[in-house]
């Protein structure tokens, strides 16, 4: 499985851009996940995909333009991955993050999920043991969020129509709790 850099997603993107762009169409997506980290935080890890969702513009044209990459750069064609829709609410709350190819050559507007969202669903998600403690512990942090009762108001205010299960709800309680006794990396 290939394991994307911050440097390969903003290269994807310029490149898409620069296909929608000599196309004369804009688009604009959110992404989401890992990929939303890693275009915000300096960190070190890598994604195997980006979870994204077109918001508007030819969604045809943005899908095979994320297909043209994949095939230019040998990447597996999953590597734009509109799975995420299935767990993003209504009310997902984006950021503007950039313009590919460029600001005076619109081609692609790069929003993404703000930290706040990012952590509600990751709580939501959070497998013991897996990397998602270690994000949701950065996510957290940069939030201010690290009780258990801050945690618990989050995820309810991002998903209010769907109750934290009992067992979600002692993996929270557990996380919360580690955080208050490891000091911030």
């Amino acid at each position: 499985m290939q394991q994307l850099a911050r440097a390969d997603v903003e290269a994807a993107f310029r490149e898409m851009g620069e296909i929608l762009y000599r196309a004369r169409k804009t688009g604009e997506i959110a992404v989401f996940g890992g990929a939303a980290i890693l275009l915000q935080f300096e960190t070190s890890f890598r994604t195997g995909d980006v979870d994204a969702i077109v918001q508007s513009g030819d969604h045809g044209a943005i899908m095979q333009a994320a297909a043209d990459v994949a095939s230019r750069r040998g990447w597996l064609r999953s590597w734009f991955s509109e799975a995420v829709q299935n767990y993003v609410t209504k009310d997902a709350g984006s950021a503007f993050h950039a313009t590919y190819p460029s600001p005076d050559r619109p081609g692609l507007r790069v929003y993404v999920a703000r930290p706040d969202y990012l952590l509600a669903m990751k709580l939501r998600a959070m497998r013991v043991g897996s990397r998602d403690e270690a994000d949701a512990a950065r996510l957290a942090r940069a939030c201010g969020i690290t009780t258990f009762a801050a945690m618990q108001t989050l995820v309810a205010s991002y998903f209010p129509r769907e109750p934290i299960s009992d067992r979600s709800l002692a993996i929270i309680a557990q996380f919360a709790g580690s955080l208050a006794h490891d000091p911030p990396a």
